[in-house]
Protein backbone atom coordinates (compact mmCIF):
# COMPACT_ATOMS: atom_id res chain seq x y z
CA UNK A 1 0.00 0.00 0.00
CA UNK A 2 2.80 2.55 0.71
CA UNK A 3 4.69 1.70 -2.48
CA UNK A 4 1.51 2.45 -4.41
CA UNK A 5 1.00 5.61 -2.33
CA UNK A 6 4.29 6.67 -3.51
CA UNK A 7 4.14 5.69 -6.84
CA UNK A 8 0.31 8.19 -7.17
CA UNK A 9 2.55 10.93 -5.39
CA UNK A 10 5.57 10.83 -7.91
CA UNK A 11 3.07 10.88 -10.80
CA UNK A 12 1.24 13.98 -8.74
CA UNK A 13 4.57 16.04 -9.03
CA UNK A 14 5.81 14.92 -12.41
CA UNK A 15 2.61 16.39 -13.10
CA UNK A 16 2.91 19.52 -11.66
CA UNK A 17 6.43 20.13 -12.98
CA UNK A 18 5.50 19.40 -16.96
CA UNK A 19 2.45 21.80 -16.00
CA UNK A 20 4.90 24.37 -14.67
CA UNK A 21 7.21 23.68 -17.83
CA UNK A 22 4.71 24.12 -20.31
CA UNK A 23 3.26 27.68 -18.62
CA UNK A 24 7.12 29.09 -18.36
CA UNK A 25 7.93 31.52 -20.86
CA UNK A 26 10.29 31.60 -23.98
CA UNK A 27 12.79 34.31 -23.35
CA UNK A 28 13.31 35.78 -26.80
CA UNK A 29 14.98 38.74 -25.97
CA UNK A 30 17.61 37.98 -27.92
CA UNK A 31 16.15 37.39 -30.89
CA UNK A 32 15.14 39.82 -34.28
CA UNK A 33 12.18 40.50 -36.17
CA UNK A 34 13.21 40.50 -39.90
CA UNK A 35 11.44 43.34 -41.53
CA UNK A 36 10.26 41.99 -45.40
CA UNK A 37 8.95 45.60 -46.84
CA UNK A 38 9.39 48.46 -47.13
CA UNK A 39 12.99 47.59 -46.87
CA UNK A 40 15.41 50.61 -45.71
CA UNK A 41 15.55 53.34 -48.31
CA UNK A 42 12.62 52.50 -50.48
CA UNK A 43 11.08 54.33 -52.69
CA UNK A 44 7.38 53.74 -53.53
CA UNK A 45 5.54 54.94 -56.10
CA UNK A 46 2.22 54.53 -54.57
CA UNK A 47 0.14 55.68 -51.34
CA UNK A 48 -0.53 52.07 -50.69
CA UNK A 49 1.97 50.56 -48.54
CA UNK A 50 2.16 47.21 -47.53
CA UNK A 51 3.89 46.54 -44.56
CA UNK A 52 5.54 42.71 -43.95
CA UNK A 53 7.54 41.28 -41.27
CA UNK A 54 8.52 38.15 -40.30
CA UNK A 55 7.34 36.19 -37.34
CA UNK A 56 9.49 35.66 -34.02
CA UNK A 57 9.13 32.17 -32.50
CA UNK A 58 7.33 31.77 -29.20
CA UNK A 59 5.96 35.48 -29.86
CA UNK A 60 2.03 36.39 -28.96
CA UNK A 61 2.28 39.67 -29.93
CA UNK A 62 3.85 42.47 -31.98
CA UNK A 63 4.12 46.34 -31.34
CA UNK A 64 3.99 48.16 -34.90
CA UNK A 65 4.82 51.76 -34.72
CA UNK A 66 5.31 54.40 -37.54
CA UNK A 67 6.54 58.01 -37.26
CA UNK A 68 6.78 60.78 -39.79
CA UNK A 69 9.64 61.44 -40.99
CA UNK A 70 11.71 59.05 -38.62
CA UNK A 71 11.81 58.78 -34.42
CA UNK A 72 14.50 60.95 -34.27
CA UNK A 73 12.99 64.21 -35.06
CA UNK A 74 9.27 62.90 -35.14
CA UNK A 75 7.23 65.38 -36.41
CA UNK A 76 4.00 62.78 -36.36
CA UNK A 77 3.46 59.36 -34.63
CA UNK A 78 1.07 58.15 -37.37
CA UNK A 79 0.26 54.40 -35.84
CA UNK A 80 1.25 52.71 -32.48
CA UNK A 81 -0.27 49.31 -32.44
CA UNK A 82 0.01 45.93 -30.87
CA UNK A 83 -1.14 43.39 -32.93
CA UNK A 84 -2.05 40.13 -30.86
CA UNK A 85 -3.26 36.34 -30.67
CA UNK A 86 -6.66 35.97 -32.71
CA UNK A 87 -9.05 33.69 -32.13
CA UNK A 88 -7.06 31.12 -34.35
CA UNK A 89 -3.90 31.17 -32.05
CA UNK A 90 -2.16 33.11 -34.51
CA UNK A 91 -0.87 36.57 -34.75
CA UNK A 92 -0.93 39.38 -37.96
CA UNK A 93 2.84 40.23 -39.84
CA UNK A 94 1.36 42.22 -42.33
CA UNK A 95 -0.66 45.83 -42.24
CA UNK A 96 -1.71 47.82 -45.18
CA UNK A 97 -1.73 51.28 -44.66
CA UNK A 98 -2.47 54.46 -47.11
CA UNK A 99 0.08 57.24 -46.67
CA UNK A 100 0.62 60.62 -48.07
CA UNK A 101 3.72 61.82 -49.75
CA UNK A 102 6.62 61.91 -47.23
CA UNK A 103 9.64 60.17 -45.79
CA UNK A 104 8.56 57.66 -42.98
CA UNK A 105 10.63 55.18 -40.43
CA UNK A 106 8.79 51.85 -39.19
CA UNK A 107 9.88 49.50 -36.65
CA UNK A 108 8.69 46.57 -34.92
CA UNK A 109 9.50 44.57 -31.75
CA UNK A 110 8.05 41.01 -30.45
CA UNK A 111 6.28 40.19 -27.41
CA UNK A 112 5.67 37.59 -24.92
CA UNK A 113 4.22 37.92 -21.66
CA UNK A 114 7.30 38.20 -20.24
CA UNK A 115 10.21 39.30 -22.65
CA UNK A 116 10.52 41.33 -25.84
CA UNK A 117 12.78 42.11 -28.64
CA UNK A 118 14.56 45.16 -29.47
CA UNK A 119 12.90 47.29 -32.37
CA UNK A 120 13.85 46.43 -36.11
CA UNK A 121 13.54 49.41 -37.59
CA UNK A 122 13.55 50.74 -41.61
CA UNK A 123 12.56 54.49 -43.51
CA UNK A 124 11.08 54.64 -46.44
CA UNK A 125 9.78 57.38 -48.88
CA UNK A 126 6.12 57.62 -50.41
CA UNK A 127 5.90 59.54 -53.69
CA UNK A 128 2.74 58.93 -54.81
CA UNK A 129 -0.20 60.86 -56.10
CA UNK A 130 0.79 64.50 -55.08
CA UNK A 131 -3.66 65.17 -54.62
CA UNK A 132 -4.36 62.34 -52.36
CA UNK A 133 -6.97 63.03 -50.91
CA UNK A 134 -6.75 61.15 -46.59
CA UNK A 135 -8.99 63.69 -44.54
CA UNK A 136 -12.72 62.05 -44.00
CA UNK A 137 -16.30 64.48 -44.43
CA UNK A 138 -17.65 66.24 -41.87
CA UNK A 139 -19.94 64.53 -39.51
CA UNK A 140 -23.46 65.16 -40.45
CA UNK A 141 -25.99 67.06 -38.38
CA UNK A 142 -29.80 66.17 -38.85
CA UNK A 143 -32.40 68.40 -38.90
CA UNK A 144 -35.86 66.73 -39.82
CA UNK A 145 -37.66 65.17 -39.31
CA UNK A 146 -37.15 66.02 -34.93
CA UNK A 147 -36.28 63.20 -32.65
CA UNK A 148 -39.24 61.93 -31.97
CA UNK A 149 -41.49 63.24 -34.10
CA UNK A 150 -45.01 61.53 -34.52
CA UNK A 151 -46.87 62.15 -37.69
CA UNK A 152 -49.97 60.74 -40.06
CA UNK A 153 -48.15 61.57 -43.13
CA UNK A 154 -46.73 58.37 -44.62
CA UNK A 155 -44.01 60.24 -46.69
CA UNK A 156 -41.36 62.06 -44.49
CA UNK A 157 -38.84 64.49 -46.07
CA UNK A 158 -35.50 64.46 -44.19
CA UNK A 159 -32.85 66.77 -44.12
CA UNK A 160 -29.24 67.57 -42.37
CA UNK A 161 -26.49 69.85 -42.52
CA UNK A 162 -22.34 69.10 -43.34
CA UNK A 163 -19.73 71.42 -44.22
CA UNK A 164 -18.03 69.74 -47.47
CA UNK A 165 -14.31 69.56 -46.86
CA UNK A 166 -12.26 70.59 -49.90
CA UNK A 167 -11.10 67.70 -51.93
CA UNK A 168 -12.47 64.74 -54.30
CA UNK A 169 -16.83 64.82 -53.96
CA UNK A 170 -18.65 63.68 -51.38
CA UNK A 171 -21.86 61.93 -51.12
CA UNK A 172 -24.73 61.22 -48.27
CA UNK A 173 -25.65 57.58 -47.23
CA UNK A 174 -29.72 57.63 -44.59
CA UNK A 175 -30.33 54.11 -43.16
CA UNK A 176 -33.43 53.16 -41.82
CA UNK A 177 -33.80 50.57 -39.17
CA UNK A 178 -37.25 49.33 -37.15
CA UNK A 179 -35.34 48.97 -33.66
CA UNK A 180 -32.96 51.54 -31.49
CA UNK A 181 -30.62 48.52 -31.28
CA UNK A 182 -30.15 49.51 -35.31
CA UNK A 183 -29.85 45.56 -35.98
CA UNK A 184 -32.64 45.52 -38.19
CA UNK A 185 -31.82 47.32 -41.50
CA UNK A 186 -35.69 48.43 -42.97
CA UNK A 187 -33.77 50.45 -46.49
CA UNK A 188 -30.50 52.70 -47.18
CA UNK A 189 -30.60 55.14 -50.07
CA UNK A 190 -28.54 57.99 -51.55
CA UNK A 191 -29.29 61.95 -50.23
CA UNK A 192 -29.75 64.14 -53.14
CA UNK A 193 -28.29 67.91 -51.43
CA UNK A 194 -28.40 66.57 -47.91
CA UNK A 195 -32.00 65.67 -48.23
CA UNK A 196 -34.30 62.89 -48.91
CA UNK A 197 -37.75 61.83 -49.38
CA UNK A 198 -39.36 58.51 -48.78
CA UNK A 199 -42.91 56.51 -47.99
CA UNK A 200 -42.94 54.54 -44.51
CA UNK A 201 -45.68 52.04 -43.23
CA UNK A 202 -46.73 52.42 -39.99
CA UNK A 203 -44.10 52.15 -37.18
CA UNK A 204 -41.58 53.53 -35.38
CA UNK A 205 -38.81 53.97 -36.73
CA UNK A 206 -34.56 54.88 -36.19
CA UNK A 207 -32.59 56.71 -38.88
CA UNK A 208 -28.82 58.57 -39.25
CA UNK A 209 -26.31 59.85 -41.94
CA UNK A 210 -23.07 59.05 -42.95
CA UNK A 211 -20.99 60.45 -45.40
CA UNK A 212 -18.52 59.83 -47.74
CA UNK A 213 -15.93 60.93 -50.64
CA UNK A 214 -15.05 58.88 -53.78
CA UNK A 215 -11.50 58.76 -52.35
CA UNK A 216 -13.06 56.45 -49.86
CA UNK A 217 -12.93 58.57 -46.87
CA UNK A 218 -15.94 57.62 -44.46
CA UNK A 219 -17.01 60.41 -41.90
CA UNK A 220 -18.38 59.67 -38.44
CA UNK A 221 -22.03 58.60 -37.65
CA UNK A 222 -24.57 61.23 -37.06
CA UNK A 223 -26.75 60.95 -34.40
CA UNK A 224 -29.13 58.45 -34.50
CA UNK A 225 -33.02 60.03 -35.01
CA UNK A 226 -36.49 58.48 -34.52
CA UNK A 227 -39.75 59.30 -35.80
CA UNK A 228 -43.27 57.50 -35.74
CA UNK A 229 -45.51 56.78 -38.61
CA UNK A 230 -49.25 56.16 -37.39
Amino acid sequence: MAKRLWLLWTVVIAGICSCEDILEEVDISNREVVLFAPLDSTVINSNAINFNWDGVKDATAYRFQLALPNFTETQQFVLDSIFQLDTLNQVATQLQLTLENGNYEWRVKALNSNFETPYSISAFVVAGEDNLDLLPPNRPQLVAPIDGTNQDNAIVNFSWTREDVPGTAERDSIYFYSDAELQNLVGKDLGANKTFSASFTAGIYFWFVTAFDTAGNESEDSEVFSFIIN
